[in-house]
């Protein structure tokens, strides 16, 4: 009766299939085009066509076939067959400004809420970096030109915890993770959202552990497209609760293409070019140099950028092999020199150098029962060096760099020296993703692409870590007054931190049905199983859309994910306290210098902490009107668990010490009984949770072929609030009171925020001409910080905790010595804020284009008042640029 009951459960579904074949043609000169990719655009079937332009594709489902074209240097086409039709020809034009129609914005077709960018989007601003192209989404804004700060980004969200949001974003190259789980360059890893701040100078960062991928060490020259999930993505991918990046490049025949690019103090320069090897191999290489100064007239503050690419792909010759490598290598180099104006400056380098291999193969078996299996693997490799160089001058000071607890002889430091710090690190992350996929279809002609697939990824850090020397110690080690108890931490080896692994697993139904003209369902709906460093989660995902008319279409969505912790995070090594004995330094002028410290040692490693997780909903309508296309998509997004920074309050009965003196002998100490010790140290724990609640709207109007004018906005509001299940523990003022420490919950922060962007473009094909205005505009920005002055409880002097009846939390005879007077934080934009940026590109037909760009062009200096106090806006400064391309 079971297989009865199989057999008419398969039987439903369809395993008749239709080829589908066509032939492609260069329109610009009418050959042949071999190397085209075509992809099924309901499935994961795929074929590439030969030296002669043709192709062919078996499908299982017999109507309404779309297909998508897309090779180097062409425009990137979708195409549509008819339900009886089994042969097409296309025809690929070049993509530049001579195309009738050029998209400078996301793309207007989309499946879901994605955005997609092509090569016009992203050349629509002077790109030095990912950054500056995703700054034109919905919900962000033109910064200030800067390359001498790491860059990141966060999606959906007008949190203040956007730098630590950021690090759940997620970015993949040709499908393999960009990852920063293995950074480790920071002094201070259990504050993570100052964790990379010890490297830097003036408000400028350069180091970003726990803070998201630095966007400035991804260049934009071989970039074809961007597509960015700001909900929820597929089940096929994880370790993310923030966002989704996928970013492709293409390898294929090209010619060579030189580019240079200079704004204010900074220039770079490109190179590109794609050689055909024979009909089945391609090779493409690629170099990227940037230089970037603060100040044009000095060289103190520097970025600089290099980085190459070599690209390898091969196809068999009956089309059902389909194999990339990627090989590349880079050097991001943030140099903060010696200023001979300014003694007391820091000097500081963060340097990196690495390497990355990847590799995506694609096969399709010859057999019923798999459509297609892709392979992904990739393995990166790092070296970093982070080093900060103080000149000190102050009284003389103290210090030890014994790891043991107990009583040391202290070294003493002379009143003037040079402090250094550094931090080695050899980052080293693998990943490496199977995936099989097959299509049915049923008697009712439902769609079903099925899609299986197992994940894996490491991530370890080789490096010597956090190093110096006696009489290198950097201020934090040193301890300046006499009786001070001080907070530090002593050289760490990375070799000592574990290699952390994630295994993952997933399957989907990408289903499509089209139940009558413009009636069409498409629903993405999986499961996807987390196993990150044993911490395991079940995680559903699904999208879906229904197009109810050719006017109206209605999305939907919801789906968990998840965020491992960083090595940064789970691995900071013990903490160090360090209290001078007696009264600090006893000195007999000529004859002796003494002191002595006490060292308490307290494990600092974090290796509970678990992966951070993000629910995620939205819905939509996306109507198609005669005259625009208008999208609109609302949202909650709700982040819980997340990292952030705990006080822990500690105490310990020490050895009680008394230092005797005697003239010139040499002092010395005796011990008599303990005392308690009592001191606040810090951990990363899951105590962060936020809430983004928020609406974003799309519309592109029809060009105005009189005008040859494409006009576009976009909207984006978001209402976020942070709330944090940490507890703040603060000193009673009372050193003889029973209370030692009051104890005050966390209190909830809210911003606003709500933007507005307007995309004019002019273009005319025959001349190759394209100018375009883009204007923001910030409507409203709130923030509300509200302080917790009275406390809920209290630590006795044996830590424990005592909770205070809610009517006495407010007595100041009780617990005056407790209750702060801190006032809360509001802050309300004054006047909306207002920024324009123009752009004027040039393609002449002998192979040369320009591009003019400036920011700010009509030099807006916005001014808004805080506190009855006036600063200048944060909107982006006036800055120009040009770029001119070449290519033979």
């Amino acid at each position: 009766m079971r297989f009865i009951f199989l057999f008419i459960l398969i039987s439903n579904f369809a395993f008749s299939q239709k080829t589908i074949s066509g032939k492609v043609i260069d329109k610009e000169n009418a050959i042949p085009l071999a190397g085209v990719f075509i992809k099924d655009t309901k499935t994961e079937n795929w074929s590439i066509s030969d030296k002669d332009g043709n192709f062919s594709m078996t499908l299982s489902y017999f109507q309404d076939i779309e297909l998508n074209f897309s090779i180097l240097g062409k425009k990137e086409i979708n195409q549509i067959l008819k339900n009886d039709q089994n042969f097409i020809t296309v025809y690929l034009e070049d993509n530049t400004l001579h195309l009738k129609e050029v998209m400078v914005t996301a793309n207007k077709e989309r499946k879901y809420s994605e955005l997609t960018l092509g090569t016009n989007a992203v050349n629509n601003v002077q790109a030095f970096s990912l950054d500056d192209v995703l700054e034109q989404l919905p919900g962000q804004s033109t910064k200030d030109f800067n390359l001498n700060s790491y860059k990141n980004i966060v999606f959906r969200t007008a949190s203040s915890l956007s730098g630590a949001k950021a690090f759940g974003t997620s970015f993949m190259m040709n499908d393999i993770p960009i990852s920063n789980n293995e950074n480790m360059q920071a002094l201070n890893p259990n504050v993570p959202t100052t964790a990379g701040s010890d490297y830097g100078i003036d408000q400028k960062v350069f180091t970003n552990p726990n803070l998201g991928v630095d966007l400035r060490e991804i260049s934009t020259n071989n970039i074809e497209e961007i597509k960015i999930i700001q909900g929820i993505p597929s089940a096929k991918y994880g370790d993310l609760t923030s966002g989704l990046v996928l970013i492709t490049t293409k390898v294929g025949n090209s010619p060579y293409r030189v580019s240079a690019s200079i704004r204010d103090a900074t220039s770079e320069l490109n190179l590109t070019k794609g050689v055909k090897l024979n009909s089945n191999n391609s090779m493409n290489f690629g170099f990227n140099f940037l230089d970037s100064k603060a100040d044009p007239r000095n060289n103190l503050l520097n970025y600089q950028r290099i980085s190459g690419s070599l690209a390898w792909k091969t196809t068999d010759k009956f089309s059902k092999i389909k194999n990339t490598l990627n090989l590349s290598f880079k050097s991001n180099l943030d140099d903060a020199k010696y200023d001979p104006d300014d003694i007391t400056a820091s000097v500081v380098k963060n340097k990196k150098q690495g390497f990355s291999i990847s590799n995506n193969f694609m096969w399709k078996p010859s057999n019923v029962w798999l459509d297609g299996i892709n392979v992904n693997s990739g393995f990166s490799y790092d070296r970093q060096l982070s080093k900060k160089e103080k000149w000190t001058n102050r009284a003389s000071t103290a210090a030890t760099d014994s790891n043991e607890e107990g009583i040391h002889e202290a070294f003493i430091l002379p009143s003037q020296y040079t402090s250094i710090s550094t931090v080695e690190g050899i980052p080293i992350s693998t990943f490496v993703n199977l995936e099989t996929s097959k299509t049915i279809t049923n008697k009712a002609n439902w769609v079903h692409s099925l899609v299986f697939g197992l994940s894996g990824r490491s991530s370890s850090n080789k490096g010597e870590g956090r190093k110096s020397s006696v009489t290198g110690l950097i201020n934090f080690y040193v301890l300046a007054e006499g009786g001070d108890s001080k907070l530090g931490y002593r050289d760490y080896d990375f070799n000592r931190t574990k290699t952390e692994n994630q295994f993952s697993a997933y399957l989907e139904d990408r289903l499509y049905k089209k139940f009558e003209e413009n009636k069409i369902l498409n629903i993405d709906y999986g499961l996807r199983y987390e196993n990150q460093s044993g911490n395991m989660s079940f995680q559903p995902r699904i999208n879906s859309s229904y197009s109810i008319s050719k006017t109206f279409r209605f999305r939907g969505g919801f789906g968990l994910s998840s965020k491992a912790p960083s090595l940064n995070q789970l691995y900071t090594g013990d903490r160090y306290l360090d209290r001078l004995l007696g009264n600090g330094i006893y000195t007999y002028p000529g004859v002796y210098q003494k002191a002595w410290i006490m060292t308490v040692v307290t494990p600092g490693d974090n290796l509970n902490l678990k992966p951070s997780k993000s629910y995620r909903t939205e819905g939509g309508i996306d109507i198609n009107l005669p005259f625009a296309n208008i999208n609109v998509t609302g949202y909650y997004n709700r982040l819980f668990d997340g990292f952030t920074s705990q006080q822990i309050p500690v105490y310990k009965e020490i050895p009680k010490v008394t230092v005797i003196t005697n003239g010139t002998e040499l002092p010395t100490y005796e011990v008599n009984g303990t005392e308690k010790l009592y001191y606040l140290t810090n951990s990363i724990q899951n105590n962060t949770n936020s809430e983004d609640l928020g609406i974003e709207t799309i519309l592109n109007f029809r060009k105005i072929k009189a005008l040859n004018l494409d006009v576009s906005m976009n909207a984006s509001y978001v209402r976020s609030k942070d709330y944090s299940e940490s507890i703040t523990y603060i000193p009673s003022t009372s050193l003889l009171s029973a209370e030692r420490y009051g104890v005050f919950p966390s209190t909830p922060m809210t911003n606003e925020n709500f933007t507005a962007s307007f995309n004019f473009s002019y273009h005319i094909p025959k001349v190759g001409l394209l100018l375009s205005l883009r204007s923001e505009h910030i409507i409203l920005r709130t923030s509300n910080t509200p302080t917790a002055n009275y406390p809920n409880g209290y630590l006795d002097t044996e830590l424990v905790y005592h909770e205070i009846p809610e009517e006495d939390r407010t007595d100041i005879q009780k617990y005056g010595h407790l209750i702060q007077t801190k006032s809360t934080t509001q802050y309300k934009l004054d006047n909306m804020l207002h920024n324009f940026h123009l752009r004027l590109s040039k393609d002449f037909l002998n192979g040369f284009s320009v591009s003019f760009y400036a920011t700010n062009f009509l030099n807006l200096k916005p001014y808004y008042y805080n506190n009855n106090e006036r600063y200048l806006s944060d909107i982006a400064n006036f800055s120009f640029g040009t770029k001119l391309n070449y290519q033979f």
